[in-house]
């Protein structure tokens, strides 16, 4: 398979898995947000999913960067800004890239990651939103790349579960960012669901990998 075939297929199954999780998404928006969060990213990635066709013609950094012009400009407000930024920043590294090595994807994440920390408002880690996974997930791009590690399936598994661990660490913070931050301590207690939305995205990634063998 080529990388465009293998990336149409992630971003696809992402897609799905983002879909099918809206009223998931949108139970554990409610009680810290405006229980948007979930029709948001059904939006957002239903728009992705009717582009799925025209993406098979394109290279790897310009199908990033249409699923993030289509995140940012559908599902709207501070999420679709930074979702949408993590996929045109990391296409946009990438476009000077001759392949899709586990290195040069760990150096664009790792750049959309500032970037998108910069959008949401200079987030950190610890700020109760989608950052708490992303940012540990990205960290072990590099740590796998640092390391040597080239099997893409055992790279992404470490991700996730550091993903998991970030995302479970956020029920018991104060939110700092967003909506949730008008609850004050109120918001202890609860998920962000933007960490799930992260870990979702990379159960998604791996599960195709997987059922494809790559």
């Amino acid at each position: 398979m080529s990388e465009t075939e293998i990336l149409v297929g992630v971003i696809t199954a992402i897609s799905k898995k983002l879909i099918d999780a809206e009223k998931m998404l949108t139970e554990l928006d409610s009680p810290i947000g405006d229980a948007d969060c979930g029709t948001g990213v059904k939006r957002g990635f239903t728009a992705v999913q009717d582009e799925i066709a025209s993406l098979h013609g394109m290279e790897p950094p310009d199908i990033l960067k249409k699923v993030g012009f289509t995140l940012a400009c559908t599902i709207g407000g501070t999420s679709g800004a930074m979702l949408g930024t993590g996929f045109i920043e990391t296409g946009k590294s990438l476009a000077d890239k001759t392949d899709l090595s586990l290195s040069s994807i760990s150096t664009a994440m790792e750049h959309a990651l500032s970037v998108i920390k910069r959008r949401g408002g200079n987030t950190e880690k610890g700020d109760k939103t989608l950052v708490d996974s992303l940012e540990p997930a990205v960290n072990s791009f590099r740590a796998s790349a640092v390391g040597g590690n080239t099997d893409m399936v055992s790279v992404l598994e470490e991700a996730l579960a550091r993903a998991r661990a970030g995302s479970d660490d956020t029920v018991e913070m104060i939110a700092k960012k967003g909506r949730a931050s008008y609850l004050g301590e109120r918001s202890k207690g609860h998920r962000d669901p933007g960490t799930v939305v992260i870990c979702l995205m990379f159960e998604a990634a791996l599960d195709y990998l997987k059922s494809t063998n790559i």
